[in-house]
């Protein structure tokens, strides 16, 4: 069965019938000449059958002549709608104005409750909602390490354990060593204390992350040590190299150490991770396995407080999770000395946006939930305040009610 048009429903709705009209006003012009041909002596068949022969297409008439009528009535319809939406709109300036305390408490109250519910939903939302702003952010992944024996997790990584996630956990395309630390920068327009971030040489490969100005370092520079190149955020390179473009092939210093300053990220780029003290101001890439990391790397030297990593394509958190939990067990065989068993030792992995909001998570839905609920208070406010408005105005509409 054919649907009836959204918009003839409407007209009919408001006591208009387009299609009712068109078949009335058809009927009468068909009827009026088939009496003129009964007038000259014609029977009725043949008088209809001659003015449905010279009348022509019917039904072609009617959907013209419909879609002419609706538009007329889409015309005064909207003309209506206008004139009765600008009545409602003085009719409410007066009303206002005469009652200010009324107009005051009625803004004050819807103020209250969409602005407190706009700001904690755009808090909720950059945070909690909105996606990473890396490629396929629900790939990358964080990894700690635990001992649950001890009742302590996040107890740090081993240099070893890390080759172990790349070359053995089979789950991961990609996995970088992160370290954080403080450095006193040298060389820009002031000495200043930064936060530097040791990453393994695969660390941007892994985010899919390229420099705004100049290059990031890649897995092929990877060495024990550190590279000796480092990218920095646009943040420091306008606060203190006035984002002189000029900057790449730059010496700074960090901690006396020499670096050569390689590329700039782009304004909107973060570590997708817990850091220090707030940004990450320099990345510098390192293998963790030589000066000033422990030569030879050890299981028991846990350096790393962490690693990220990206996931195969196909390959679920669930799917991960159980093949750590199975290549830790082998590694306690392996390794029973620096894996004793009371200790109960496993890795635990995570998505990094969960890692990123732990923290404010519990608290942002705490948020939203006392500001939906002030949002319910402030619908009854408004509803009481209208209808003690309402009560006192009885007379007032019954009035209006009768003139009209």
């Amino acid at each position: 069965m054919k649907r009836e048009p959204m918009f003839r429903r409407y007209l009919r709705f408001w006591g208009a019938d387009p299609r009712r009209d068109v078949d009335d006003e058809l009927e009468f012009h068909l009827e009026m000449r088939v009496a003129e041909f009964e007038q000259s002596g014609m029977s009725r068949e043949d008088a209809e059958r001659i003015t449905r022969d010279r009348f022509g297409d019917v039904r072609g008439v009617h959907d013209e002549v419909e879609r002419l009528t609706v538009n007329r009535y889409a015309r005064q319809l909207r003309v209506q709608w206008i004139d009765a939406l600008l009545q409602d709109i003085r009719l409410a300036a007066r009303s206002l104005r005469a009652k200010p305390g009324y107009a005051t408490a009625l803004t004050l109250t819807l103020a209250l409750g969409i602005g407190a519910n706009l700001a904690i939903f755009t808090v909720v939302n950059s945070v909690l909602l909105r996606p990473l702003p890396l490629a396929e952010p629900e790939r990358l992944v964080r990894v700690f390490d635990d001992m649950k024996g001890a009742g302590a997790n996040d107890v740090g990584m081993s240099v070893p354990e890390l080759e172990d996630l790349s070359s053995r956990a089979g789950v991961f395309d990609e996995v970088s060593g992160i370290l954080g630390a403080s450095a006193a920068l040298e060389g820009g327009d002031r000495v200043e204390r930064i936060e530097l971030l040791g990453t393994s040489a695969n660390y941007f490969d892994l985010l899919r992350a390229n420099a705004e100005l100049g290059r990031v370092y890649t897995r092929a520079e990877a060495k024990p040590g550190f590279i000796g190149t480092v990218v920095i955020s646009d943040a420091l390179w306008r606060r203190q190299f006035g984002a002189d473009e000029t900057i790449i092939g730059k010496t700074i210093r960090l901690d006396e150490d020499p670096y050569t300053i390689i590329g700039v990220m782009p304004p909107d780029f973060r570590h997708p991770g817990n850091t220090l003290s707030g940004d990450v101001d320099v990345w510098g890439g390192t293998g963790f396995s030589a000066d000033p990391f422990p030569v030879p790397p050890t299981r028991a030297a846990r350096i790393l407080p962490g690693a990220i990593g990206r996931l195969k394509r196909g390959v679920s958190l669930a799917q991960a999770q159980s093949r750590l939990d199975a290549m830790s067990i082998t590694l306690q065989q392996e390794f029973p000395n620096d894996y004793p068993s009371q200790l109960r030792w496993s890795l635990r992995i995570e998505p990094v946006q969960s890692t990123l909001t732990g923290n404010v998570r519990p608290t942002l839905i705490i948020l939203l939930g006392a500001v939906s609920f002030l949002l319910l208070i402030v619908c009854v406010n408004l509803a009481s305040l209208m209808l003690a408005r309402s009560s006192a105005r009885m007379r007032d509409y019954a009035l209006r009610q009768g003139g009209g």
